[in-house]
């Protein structure tokens, strides 16, 4: 999922970073004051990750107060797509499958009470439903398969608009005309089994996407009134399957109860959830999420307080304090998503390979990513599926696949002009008429990293038009619209919906996938043996086999040089002395709601 969307509040995992290269955090990386957590990738010493965090024996009770900057986009399951928003959602609901929070690879059954069966030819996935999980009141029974087909179902429901229904789902059969009511492509055989029955043969990319929290059930005879209203009214007056539960009334009202905007929502026991049925401890009784105020005063409450945490990217300032003085309440979760620079593949000069490869070898790679921390919140990137994502090793790990243009992380001028040579400039310099258009992101450190692509870009000949705009601008008039014909745009950034390969690279790098809004495949990129790969890596099953085959992939997206990567991001966390926190590995990497504990 591009950070546009649910993370374009996040700003970025590491963006509150910038300049912090300055500031003494890009000390670490080096083996005296790292470690590794597997890949290569490293953390400083003494930091948290949520490999070394326990899972278990932690303290029960009290309440953790939470303080963040952002406000929640939707509460709603059927809506949410927002890492702020996902947080308090998989502590109150449960989707059919969820990641425990020290892996990203393979997901445990949750509202399924044992892995999903896969029929040979690819095209039903059974899933059995838990027993002994109730819905928290008003509502108050036994959930059903019926529940979570329509939770599903309602992804479809026009006015529960999901975003990634189509993505991800559209190979249900009848998902095409689907309109929030029952289609073939879902059944319920009995109370205790879902079927989903696919018109191609998608089933690996439709049980991965069953972590998202679409398939968590949801009860239509109590939320279906609310459905009825454009927008939705569900996310108001939620139900809970969870171990927590938005606080409401007693018809269930959560919005001016348990959640006022933009000021603060509470957390509270789900007195039906059943620990017997569910992998998380829950230690907390109760979490106090504050909303707004400045990020640098929040920090440093949380830091200098008690039990609290923030769960966004905390500023600068606070980054480089808790790594100074508090380095045992910083927590650094790897493997939370990527930028790389897009460029026009379609026309103009980098519709040219060797011009492409010219660009890779000439970017300095370490500076883009000092202005984003340094080696304490970034890793060099070097290919397309980022750590944590299968496939990741057998695409080259941390080094990357072997080649001139990939091996000088710093640049490399002269290999540079080897290529724009082999594309017809015989100086080893762009010498055409086109002047490049070139769009970036406002912001730090955005806007450093663009400064820094527009000189290089310079220092191989080009003439540029340079523009900074404000990131949702960027990808909604500029980057996203192929008709702009943007050149360069040196500011874009993904983050899987799920630990899967084609989770990375299908949607940002498959030709299928241009359309003329709203383009996440920002670099018109359009290979037809890429595309063909692409198509079979999709009907693969088994991670191993998945990993394997979009890992071949990436090799050869590398080879073509479709984009040019930089960094693969590590989200700080911050806690106070007496919180036990645990984080996540997957999505943007914050802490977990359902496995820290106060000291």
């Amino acid at each position: 999922m591009t950070r546009p969307t649910r993370l374009r509040k996040h700003v970025l995992a590491s963006a509150a970073l910038a300049g912090a290269l300055g500031l003494g955090l890009a000390a670490c990386g080096s083996s005296s004051t790292s470690v590794s957590v597997g890949s290569g990738i490293t953390v400083a010493k003494g930091v948290q990750t949520p490999k070394t965090e326990a899972q278990t024996g932690g303290v029960r009770g009290g309440t953790l107060t939470v303080l963040n900057q952002t406000d929640f986009e939707h509460l709603d399951p059927g809506q949410a797509y927002f890492n702020i928003d996902y947080e308090a959602i998989y502590a109150t609901q449960r989707p059919l499958l969820s990641y425990r929070p020290n892996t990203f690879s393979s997901p445990s059954p949750d509202m399924a009470s044992e892995p999903a069966q896969i029929s040979s030819d690819g095209k039903t996935i059974t899933v059995h439903i838990r027993k002994g999980v109730h819905f928290s009141p008003p509502v108050n029974r036994e959930v059903t398969s019926a529940d979570v087909a329509y939770a599903i179902e309602r992804g479809a429901n026009p006015n529960v608009p999901n975003p990634y229904f189509q993505s991800y789902f559209s190979s249900l059969e009848g998902a095409s005309t689907a309109n929030g009511g029952p289609f073939p492509g879902i059944t319920t055989p009995d109370k205790d089994t879902i079927a989903f029955h696919l018109s191609e043969p998608k089933a690996a990319i439709v049980l991965a996407a069953l972590v998202l929290p679409l398939s968590a059930p949801v009860p239509e005879e109590y939320a279906r009134k609310y459905d009825a209203h454009s927008p939705t009214e569900y996310g108001n007056y939620l139900v809970a399957t969870g171990p927590y539960m938005f606080k409401s009334n007693s018809e269930g009202k959560v919005l001016g109860i348990g959640y006022e905007p933009g000021k603060s929502a509470t957390l509270v026991r789900n007195p039906n959830w059943n620990p017997a049925t569910d992998f998380r401890p829950a230690y907390l009784n109760q979490i106090d999420i504050k909303i707004g105020g400045d990020p640098n005063v929040i920090g440093r409450q949380v830091l200098e307080g008690s039990d609290m945490v923030q769960n966004e990217a905390p500023a600068q300032s606070i980054v480089q304090l808790a790594y100074e003085q508090f380095r045992r309440q910083l927590e650094i979760s790897p493997g939370a998503g990527d930028h790389y620079i897009a460029v026009d593949n379609k026309q103009g000069p980098f519709a040219n390979v060797d011009v492409r490869k010219a660009l890779w070898a000439a970017l300095d790679r370490v500076a883009m990513n000092k202005a984003r921390g340094g080696a304490l919140v970034t890793n060099v990137m070097t290919h397309f599926i980022y750590p944590e994502i299968p496939g990741f090793e057998q695409a080259g790990g941390l080094a990357g696949p072997r080649v001139d243009y990939n091996d000088y992380p710093e640049g490399n001028m002269a290999v540079a002009a080897k290529y724009m040579k082999l594309a017809g400039y015989p100086s080893g310099r762009y010498t055409g008429g086109k002047t490049l258009q070139v769009v970036g992101s406002t912001g730090s450190p955005s806007a450093e990293d663009a400064e820094i692509v527009n000189q290089t870009l310079q220092n191989l000949g080009f003439k540029t038009r340079f523009n900074l705009v404000d990131s949702s601008t960027m990808y909604s008039k500029y980057c996203g619209v192929p008709a702009e014909a943007i050149d360069v745009c040196p500011s874009v950034a993904w983050l899987a919906d799920f630990g899967d390969p084609q989770a990375v690279l299908d949607v940002p790098f498959n030709g299928k996938n241009i359309v003329p809004t709203g383009n996440n495949n920002w670099g018109l990129v359009n290979n037809p043996e890429i595309n063909q790969a692409m198509d079979a890596a999709e009907l693969v099953v088994g991670t191993q086999a998945r990993a394997a085959a979009w890992a071949a992939i990436d090799r050869k997206l590398v080879a073509q040089a479709v984009a040019i990567p930089f960094d693969w991001d590590k989200q700080p966390n911050i806690e106070s002395k007496d919180v036990a926190g645990v984080g996540d590995l997957w999505n943007s990497g914050a802490w977990d709601y359902s496995y820290t504990s106060l000291k």
